[in-house]
């Protein structure tokens, strides 16, 4: 089954020509969980006691991707609701009202789908943003971070272990604002220049990131791209967005030794993460070119989520067995890749990923099949 919010990992965002100015700065005591009320709920759960850290995801479902980002972010909320000391709410505000946004064809999600019927609420919070999707976290009712989707796995980490510092935050909303006003002049020295301002003070800031590979790449630029990523990853071993880029790099310029070699050495330093084992899972499977991936490494990182996940009934163990399957069958075990791919067809059940679904199962079945006819067990 092709998993396409891999292309949302590499494209990251998409950048509009709106103004800078926004209800949700750093710092604001207002927070969209007082405007809930005023939205329709389109799938998902709502909490019944709100937690002190809340996340606000504002999306249009007009944009490629924005299905597969939403799917990314609710797997990070399912992580975080087995914090003990400090779970987060997460809520998820579309731009256009409930019936738009239910055209996406949402099922399975333990995260509040709202859409913005009157549109009321998302203008005031996102309406004048540069950059969508995007984010907000609030904490005991304060703002206190800002940014994109691929950076929230390791924001609500830091805040929820004590080292999310809200001066840095304070100091980067700044840079942010002035890369913004760059990036709409489209001068590449200027932008270069605030986004280095940015990653001297944090390395794996995803806007500053991909702004700068975004000059390197439209100029032609793909080894000073290469060498860019290269440095950050050196820097940032935390970052699975960032090792996913370095891994795209190594296959565009046909590296096959330094490819397999990092993706191994991903599945080690990610081993603590199902969220980030899932996406480089995923990119080994629909990404990497044939030979490259290492077989026991997928087998190992697979069984990990398929564990992680085991019981949780959603999307995420869904697409853990999923990937356990594919894992098996890169391993010859057909009779574990038919288990664990009947459980997937059941868990995809009532959404638009069964029909697919199925017809694995029915490969993997008809793969047995040929095997027994020619004798082998």
């Amino acid at each position: 089954m092709k998993h396409t919010f891999l292309s949302t990992v590499l494209a990251g965002f998409v950048l509009t020509s709106a103004a800078v100015l926004s209800a949700a700065e750093v710092g604001g005591i207002v927070t969209p969980a007082n405007d809930l009320g005023k939205l329709s709920l389109v799938t998902g759960t709502i909490p019944k006691t709100a937690n002190s850290l809340q996340v606000f995801l504002f999306f249009d479902p007009a944009l490629p991707g924005a299905k597969d980002v939403l799917r990314m972010v609710d797997s990070i909320y399912e992580q975080s609701l087995e914090h003990k000391t400090k779970p987060a709410s997460f809520y998820a505000i579309s731009r256009m009202g409930k019936a738009r946004t239910a055209a996406l064809e949402l099922s399975k999600f333990r995260m509040p789908v709202y859409g913005d019927d009157k549109g009321d609420v998302y203008p005031e919070f996102a309406g004048t943003e540069v950059i969508v999707p995007f984010v907000i976290v609030a904490d005991d009712g304060k703002i206190v971070w800002k940014g994109v989707p691929q950076e929230l796995e390791n924001v609500i980490r830091d805040i929820q272990t004590g080292k999310f510092s809200f001066d840095s935050q304070l100091k980067l909303e700044i840079l942010h604002k002035d890369l913004q006003n760059a990036i709409q002049t489209g001068l590449s020295s200027v932008i270069l220049s605030n986004a280095d301002k940015i990653l001297a003070l944090r390395p794996d800031d995803q806007i500053a990131i991909q702004a700068k590979l975004f000059v390197f790449e439209s100029t032609g630029r793909v080894r000073e791209n290469l060498a860019a990523v290269q440095s950050i990853a050196s820097k940032v071993k935390d970052n699975v967005d960032v090792r996913l880029l370095l891994l795209g790099y190594y296959e565009r310029t046909g590296e096959m030794d330094k490819f397999s070699a990092g993706l191994k050495d991903a599945f080690k330093d990610f081993a603590a993460s199902p969220t980030a084992l899932s996406r480089l899972l995923a990119y080994a499977f629909e990404q990497a070119p044939f030979g490259w991936v290492p077989v026991q490494d997928v087998v190992s990182a697979a069984a990990a989520v398929k564990k992680a996940f085991a019981g949780t009934g959603g999307s995420s163990e869904a697409f853990s067995c999923e990937f356990s399957a594919r894992a098996a069958y890169l391993a010859l075990d057909i009779d574990t890749a038919i288990a664990d791919q009947t459980r997937a067809v059941s868990l995809f059940a009532g959404t638009e990923f069964l029909a697919e679904a199925k017809q694995t199962l029915a490969f993997y079945q008809a793969v047995k099949a040929m095997k027994k006819t020619k004798g082998t067990p």
